[in-house]
């Protein structure tokens, strides 16, 4: 598998660009003291990849169809190439999409650029 696919639910896709978020998860007892005394109560590390989907002539029709019902998931396996590790890994995501716009052009539907993000569910340790 190259760096560009992803597999969703053992459905592979392949993305046209792909980014990476990781952020500290802090807990409840994290923050500063009345005397100022900063504490931090890190919990674990979330991921959060982007999938941008550019090419119209890739994504349209049927296939169009398969990648707009991930955005009616709450939740899937999802199997990447995570560059903090240098090698694949499966999470279990949510997944997050802004409003796609689809078009009727010559009888065939093609979706504006758009991105779909997987977020982690749980918290890595650290």
């Amino acid at each position: 598998m190259n760096k560009y696919e992803i597999q969703v639910d053992g459905i592979t896709y392949i993305v046209d660009d792909i980014s990476f978020e990781y952020s500290q998860q802090d807990g409840d007892n994290a923050g500063r003291s009345d005397d100022g005394t900063m504490y931090r109560d890190v919990v674990g590390l979330i991921n959060k990849v982007s999938c941008d989907f550019k090419d119209s002539d890739k994504w349209n029709g049927a296939t169009l169809s398969n990648l707009l019902k991930l955005i009616k998931k709450t939740s899937c396996s999802f199997n990447y190439f995570d560059v903090a590790e240098n090698q694949r890994l499966t999470k279990n995501m949510y997944v997050v999409s802004d409003p796609i716009k689809v078009y009727l052009i010559d009888g065939v539907f093609y979706a504006q650029p758009f991105q779909i993000r997987f977020i982690q569910m749980d918290v890595d340790t650290i």
